[in-house]
């Protein structure tokens, strides 16, 4: 058995306990976040486990300017925690941990509703989820939403350009099924429906004060986050 099954295994128990205020699955649609404490997630999620795993994203993002329209490169590293292999029916946690993020005060005076969709695998049955840390989000309370198979973190905002903003980790308790392989990756679909997204408010020459513009971001194919063995 792996190091990461054995971390998997010892968690049973106390996910059983930690899950208990956990918002089922079938009834979590278009809900708030579950009431986990962050101890909880935390142990669920990345307690006993090395340190999560990097991986970037590279985007392409649609931009608007007065007079026309862009798409231009911009990237993220997340740190993913995630076993490789747990047994059949195993809870187990998942965290996503988005890099700290400074707008560049160059396009925009400040970002506001930034949203990160994660897709979260179609063969493991979704326990509860929370957020946990973060920082330099201000009076934001970061929100997700429940879309399928898909968790949508959003943080309204506003950022003020030149200073970093740090969205919180989003950790989630799954079930595995009885075989296969789970992937976690990238969510959406389009720059109509973007992985990843804010709003600015465009300091660009010909732009009145106060002028949003989108600043919506899809990768040139979905990117897998994590991948666990069921065996």
């Amino acid at each position: 058995m792996t190091v990461q099954s054995k971390w998997a295994a010892r968690l049973v128990t106390a996910s059983i306990i930690a899950l208990a205020g956990v918002i089922p699955a079938s009834t979590a649609a278009s809900a708030s976040p579950s009431t986990l404490a962050p101890a909880s997630v935390q142990q669920l999620a990345t307690s006993n486990y090395p340190v999560p795993t990097p991986v970037t994203v590279n985007y392409g993002c649609y931009v608007t300017f007065p007079g026309g329209s862009t798409t231009m490169p911009y990237s993220l590293t997340f740190g993913v925690y995630s076993p490789v292999e747990v047994a059949p029916q195993q809870v187990f946690g998942v965290a996503f941990d988005p890099p700290a993020i400074t707008p560049n005060p160059q396009f925009q005076s400040d970002v506001r509703d930034v949203t990160v969709q994660y897709k979260l695998p179609a063969n493991a049955r979704l326990l509860g989820y929370a957020l946990f840390g973060g920082s330099g989000l201000g009076s934001t309370v970061p929100t997700v939403e429940r879309i399928g198979n898909v968790l949508v973190l959003k943080a309204a905002g506003p950022f003020q350009a030149g200073v970093p903003f740090d969205l919180p980790t989003l950790g989630v308790g799954l079930r595995a099924k009885d075989g296969g392989v789970m992937t976690t990756g990238t969510g959406g679909s389009s720059v109509d429906n973007p992985s990843f997204r804010w709003t600015r408010n465009s300091v660009t020459p010909g732009d009145p004060p106060n002028t949003l513009r989108p600043f919506q971001c899809e990768p040139a194919a979905p990117v897998t986050f994590s991948s666990t063995t069921v065996d």
